[in-house]
């Protein structure tokens, strides 16, 4: 049964929110890991690959804030959730129309550019659930590590029995899953807010502008291109060192399974050292965790090790940044402030990392290249990271109906 410290409708929506989440993230458990050995099975080199990745990349930069805009300006996000399930599913059946270069890149641009639709919204969504307890968050979502660790120990095995171009069926499927997810949820009723934070006067544009926010967004943006060899390469990269198929799914699986355990306590973390030292802390993790895996990825003992620190290179860094985004930008800019952070961040910096990944990686004779070039990114990030500035106290929302 899912505790959560709430009552009535909000504690029967965050047991809905969870899964939500373990849905979007079952899809993800197929796109992340093992697009690029869909890609390689269809006949793409290495090149390609990096190319497609950073094309569907890109196009997280445009959907999150036309997406957040329009929910900002209607006031609804299940709309936009459901309306980018419903036509992913659909153009992941189109991806098995052909295998034309330009096909491929058009549909799974398509499928970025509505896909982008759903994560923003399901994170206000779960924010206004949750109200004055949004330090609960990270228990919402915790449901999308766990769909993540599903699917993944068995995705591996399924597509090498059926053969990796079975990938985009499978998506398709999974996506269905998600849409059914969203049919119980419902738009949480808004209350006016006078805010006391002085940062939450004035237009939207003057919280973008703040050094404070810039060096965040710089951050994580790098932080994110640091990813890349991961995200594109991964599973190619261990297949490629001898690894067996559930071997795979098993370390895939063991990121996640600490990312859960870090969720679960990241909440309390924030809390009591800061955003900005903890976004710091994750930058450092994750410089050593791709050093790790340029020079010792053929060491299952030190890959382990590397993968442990999943924990600190997504969970506590989301968690960190999705605080900071709830505390920086008031409530009716939220969808925008979530855009900003999953446009650039994620798009921008996804996108630049995967088409420099593609260029190094040349067949896996770059792999340690391209890795402790992220790792070099992480540092970067960190750098930029620390001229943050420490946390100032965050005065309290006085609400009323």
């Amino acid at each position: 049964m899912l505790f959560y410290p709430l009552t009535g409708a909000a504690n029967r929506q965050a047991k809905q929110l969870t899964f939500a989440y373990f849905g979007y993230f079952s899809v993800l458990a197929v796109i992340v890991p093992y697009l690029a050995v869909y890609l390689d099975a269809i006949g793409f080199n290495s090149r390609q690959i990096g190319e497609l990745i950073a094309i569907i990349t890109a196009c997280r930069v445009f959907g999150p804030p036309l997406w957040a805009t329009l929910a900002d300006k209607t006031g609804r996000c299940l709309p936009f959730i459901r309306l980018g399930a419903v036509a992913a599913g659909l153009l992941f059946v189109a991806l098995t129309w052909s295998n034309e270069y330009w096909w491929v890149a058009l549909t799974l641009g398509l499928l970025s550019l509505f896909w982008s639709a759903i994560l923003p919204q399901l994170e206000v969504l779960s924010l206004s659930t949750l109200g004055q307890q949004a330090q609960l968050y990270s228990r919402i979502r915790v449901g999308g590590s766990l769909g993540f660790i599903a699917i993944s120990l068995v995705i591996g095995e399924l597509l090498a029995a059926t053969g990796a171009q079975r990938l985009p069926i499978y998506g398709a499927l999974l996506v269905t899953l998600l849409l059914v997810t969203t049919l119980g949820l419902f738009e949480p009723a808004k209350r006016a807010v006078h805010t006391t934070n002085p940062a939450h006067l004035g237009s939207i544009w003057q919280r973008i502008v703040q050094r404070r926010f810039l060096t965040f967004l710089i951050s994580t943006t790098l932080l994110q291109a640091s990813f890349a060899p991961f995200y594109a390469f991964f599973a190619l990269y261990l297949q490629y060192l001898g690894y067996a198929p559930y071997a795979v799914g098993l370390l895939i699986a063991l990121g996640v399974v600490v990312e859960v355990g870090m969720f679960l306590v990241a909440g309390k973390y924030v809390a009591r050292y800061g955003v900005r030292n903890i976004l710091l802390l994750c930058m450092l993790a994750t410089a050593v965790r791709w050093s790790l895996m340029g020079q010792f990825a053929d060491i299952f003992w030190w890959l382990l090790l590397a993968q442990g620190l999943h924990a600190f290179s997504f969970a506590l860094h989301h968690s960190a940044a999705i605080q900071f985004i709830h505390q920086h930008f008031p409530s009716a800019e939220q969808s925008r402030g979530q855009a900003l952070y999953v446009g650039f961040g994620f798009g921008a910096g996804g996108a630049l990392g995967a088409y420099l990944a593609g260029m190094v990686w040349q067949q896996h004779a770059g792999a340690s290249l391209g890795f402790m070039g992220a790792a070099g990114l992480a540092l970067i990030a960190a750098f930029v990271c620390a001229w943050m500035g420490q946390d100032k106290p965050q005065p309290n929302n006085i609400a009323s109906a």
